[in-house]
């Protein structure tokens, strides 16, 4: 199961990268940026996206694929995550450290859960281009996301990493 979950999260990194890319070098904005920004950036970065054509499609076309393609990438890491800790807790003798990988199992529901809302905010503010009143920021949502995504993968590597070395 793991194998299948690194490959499939390899394959969808992979395309969301080279569609993070295409914005990025043709707008100067990737997606991160936008769910990062201010609503007054917001409105900006998605305005420029959609005046800006990749091909016969807008920016905003590829972005939008972008973000339905992350709630597959979504499913993908918060069964990672809960499979490579639940793994990693089998073999962590340290109770404290077990615990920390036992909570990880509920963080990688909340990160995912974080996600999804971030989602739908990005998506309905897609379909509202250059309009204030209508963009739905995603900054509040993002920012815990990513800080407790860190601490999810801080914890699973310090356990790997000290049972390399602590036998």
């Amino acid at each position: 199961m793991k194998k299948i979950l690194i490959l499939v999260f390899i394959i969808v990194c992979a395309v969301m990268s080279f569609q993070g890319k295409i914005l990025q070098h043709f707008s100067g904005k990737g997606i991160i940026s936008l769910e990062l920004a201010n609503k007054d950036t917001g409105v900006e970065i998605i305005s420029l996206w959609s005046d800006t054509l990749y091909g016969d499609q807008s920016l905003l076309n590829i972005a939008q694929k972008n973000t339905y393609l992350d709630f597959l990438f979504i499913l993908v890491y918060v069964l990672l995550i809960m499979t490579l800790s639940n793994s990693q807790m089998q073999r962590e003798k340290r109770s404290w450290l077990n615990e920390l990988l036992r909570l990880n199992l509920f963080l990688a529901f909340l990160i995912g859960s974080l996600d999804i809302m971030e989602n739908i905010r990005l998506l309905h503010s897609f379909h509202h281009p250059g309009n204030l009143a209508e963009f739905w920021r995603t900054d509040f949502i993002a920012w815990p996301k990513f800080v407790i995504a860190g601490w999810v993968i801080l914890i699973y590597l310090f356990s790997v990493i000290k049972g390399y070395f602590i036998k």
